[in-house]
């Protein structure tokens, strides 16, 4: 799991940078040094996060993207050294680091693409270079995006399922081992074992993936100002080998954005009323930046140890105020780019509510769409 102060320290440093200030005066030398031996680890080879992706990739010819992702090591080391000297060799870094990203795009390996160019985007912000800085943090986003989506986790559960059911009708019969063991289609303990450490791999990538990914939006939220890191993580208590339901998981508490997937949410006020039916519904008011158009998928959860909701105040006072995001008992809506400030209302089931869940994905044209493994939950207060 990403430590909070790393995120911490990532909103400080592009927040500052965004807001055009003197960074060693503003932020402080310790922040700068910390940012520092961020770039360093981020930048480093032998980083726990790149092992997956260098494992993945050492077929391919990435001589140039070792090279390059040194060098910048080697500046970027050489810039902690005292102040004077600071944007030279940040400048030779960023240099570098430019490099690996081109390097890492020839290669078409996501993870490497979003390291270099996370790297670059820091290199930016410490130069007091935001729109760069801005540019950078677009690419890597795009590219962790990517490889979140194409992670089979589905099929990695799907196929160990599959094996598992397979080997044990095959032990628990005596004509099906013999049958299979004719046919040379003997199911053994070690295809099983194979299975299961695929998915352990794909559930590592994930989390590298997911941690890189919650570093970038942090910075890129800082941009707006935000006050808080976002964490994107795969969802608390599952596995690949148990099967997910979301790939990326954020939780929006209090009034605090979060950003990712393609857009920007931030919960103003909730309330649990009843409609003109008498039922029970949740609604939200949200304000949404929405980057690319996407499809929302809404729906209330609740828990066992949900409490049963108390309605509160009615609805006119959002609903007279702000559009509707959905329509009257619709559960999915489909919002265009742009900001919004409108109404998410949803019927709550059974009585009781404890989140609601938004499940993110992207229109593909022709009715069609794609997952793009993002979640959003956001608790309610019941």
């Amino acid at each position: 799991m990403l430590e909070f102060t790393v995120l911490s320290a990532v909103l400080v440093l592009f927040k500052a940078a965004f807001a055009g200030e003197d960074l060693d005066r503003k932020v402080g030398a310790d922040v700068i040094s910390t940012m520092l031996s961020g770039l360093l680890r981020t930048t480093s080879p032998t980083d726990p996060v790149l092992l997956k992706v260098y494992e993945i990739a050492k077929e391919l010819n990435a001589a140039d993207y070792r090279q390059a992702m040194s060098g910048g090591h080697r500046y970027l080391a050489e810039a902690r050294l005292g102040t004077g000297i600071r944007p030279e060799k940040l400048q030779l870094a960023r240099a570098q680091l430019v490099d690996a990203a081109s390097a890492a795009a020839r290669m078409d390996v996501p993870m490497l693409i979003a390291n270099a160019e996370f790297a670059v985007a820091k290199c930016d912000a410490l130069l007091a270079a935001p729109l760069d800085a801005a540019m950078a943090l677009d690419r890597a986003a795009a590219a962790l995006e990517q490889a979140i989506e194409a992670l089979d986790d589905s099929g990695a559960t799907y196929r160990l399922r599959m094996l598992r059911e397979a080997k044990s009708a095959q032990d628990g019969s005596v004509s099906n081992w013999l049958t299979r063991a004719a046919d040379r289609d003997l199911i053994r303990q070690r295809d099983l074992d194979n299975l299961v450490k695929a998915a352990d791999d794909l559930q590592s990538e994930l989390l590298e993936l997911t941690a890189l990914y919650s570093e970038v939006q942090t910075a890129a939220l800082a941009a707006d100002g935000a006050a808080q890191p976002v964490l994107w993580a795969p969802p608390e208590g599952q596995s690949v080998q148990t099967g997910l339901d979301a790939k990326a998981v954020t939780t929006a508490t209090a009034d605090a954005p979060v950003r990712g997937f393609g857009l920007t949410l931030q919960v103003q006020q909730q309330r649990i009323a009843r409609d003109a039916a008498g039922g029970l519904t949740v609604a939200l008011a949200l304000k949404l930046t929405v980057h690319d158009e996407r499809l929302l998928h809404c729906r209330v959860m609740a828990s066992p140890t949900a409490r049963p909701a108390a309605p509160g105040a009615g609805l006119r006072g959002l609903t007279g105020i702000l559009a509707p995001l959905n329509p009257p008992g619709a559960t999915s809506v489909l919002v265009p780019p742009g900001s919004h400030q409108r109404v998410l209302t949803l019927p709550v089931e059974g009585g009781a509510v404890d989140a609601v869940k938004i499940r993110i994905s992207r229109p593909t044209g022709l009715g069609r769409q794609a997952s793009t493994g993002g979640c959003i939950l956001i608790p309610v207060s019941a």
